[in-house]
């Protein structure tokens, strides 16, 4: 089925948090937001940047309802400072997009100790989405929405030492496409737990295909800027259309929870949002559900669903 950014008709009403909503994907997806009318929170490490970002988008849409809160999701006083206060603020969450991420950077631990990737793109949005649950459930025919990549095809788990704790057994590439196939794992099991729970919130995830950003500027050598040149010429596209997966799954009113969304193209790099299909390994409940727990006990909670 096709769907385009037209068929919304309004998002007057709606209230919406994009976390790294200042570049990139999230940048694309907090600008098609105002283009409907969103009340939307562009969650930022950098409350400057943020600011810059949204003076960029009023040039096209000079009504727009954004407020820039500050968001480091490497650092878990943040998270709860930022859930402090937008609860403070706010009484609804229409959607929650969990985009924010960092890609193949090397090796280095949040100021909570875990290893930087997995901690920023799983276990910082697993706290952050715990914090603001109850305002989710409160709110009618809301959604969670993840983003996760192409990448999680060569993820793999291992309990043991999931943290690649002390840089042990470390390679940028892999940590990166473990931390993206817990994003599905984390979708799937959420989704699990609330159509069990009976609650009126689609939880959802998306992938972007091979998007034009900054997110993969540390996959980079000398050796490789010419591949990759090449590969993004013919097998990318830009960042706004990256997005539209994600801005899909938030939108989109025939999606279902538990749905995934990326591009048509081939293998997934490129072209125009419609369903996809993760891997066999994602959809394991053993691993989801552990990682649940793993996830729960890396930051001494109980996120009860």
């Amino acid at each position: 089925m096709n769907w385009n950014l037209s068929d919304v008709k309004t998002l007057a009403y709606k209230t919406i948090i994009v976390t790294g909503g200042n570049s990139g994907l999230g940048y694309e997806s907090v600008k098609m937001f105002a283009s409907k009318d969103a009340e939307i929170i562009m969650a930022s490490r950098s409350i400057e940047r943020g600011n810059q970002a949204v003076e960029e988008i009023k040039k096209d849409f000079p009504n727009a309802n954004i407020t820039v809160m500050e968001l480091d999701l490497a650092d878990r006083e943040s998270i709860a400072k930022f859930s402090d206060s937008f609860l403070k603020k706010y009484k609804k969450l229409n959607i929650l997009l969990n985009n924010a991420g960092i890609m193949t950077v090397p090796y280095g631990v949040t100021k909570d100790g875990l290893e930087q990737q997995t901690g920023v793109n799983h276990f910082g949005h697993f706290l952050l989405t715990s914090l603001l649950f109850d305002v989710i459930k409160n709110t009618p025919s809301s959604r969670i929405v993840n983003v996760s990549s192409i990448a999680h095809r060569g993820g793999t788990m291992n309990f043991d030492n999931l943290l690649y704790q002390d840089g042990v057994g470390y390679n940028k590439v892999k940590a990166y496409s473990r931390s993206k196939l817990e994003n599905l794992l984390f979708t799937y099991e959420l989704d699990r737990l609330v159509q069990k729970a009976g609650y009126d919130i689609k939880v959802l995830v998306a992938h972007p295909g091979v998007a034009k950003t900054n997110l993969g500027r540390h996959i980079k050598d000398s050796k490789m800027d010419g591949f990759i040149k090449h590969f993004q010429k013919y097998f990318s596209h830009e960042a706004k259309f990256g997005a539209l997966p994600q801005v899909r799954a938030c939108l989109d009113e025939s999606a279902k929870s538990g749905d995934f969304y990326g591009p048509k193209g081939l293998m997934g790099f490129k072209g125009a949002p419609k369903l996809a299909k993760s891997n066999r390994k994602s959809k394991n409940k053993t691993l989801a559900n552990r990682l649940w727990v793993y996830s729960e006990q890396v930051w001494d909670i109980q996120f009860e669903v």
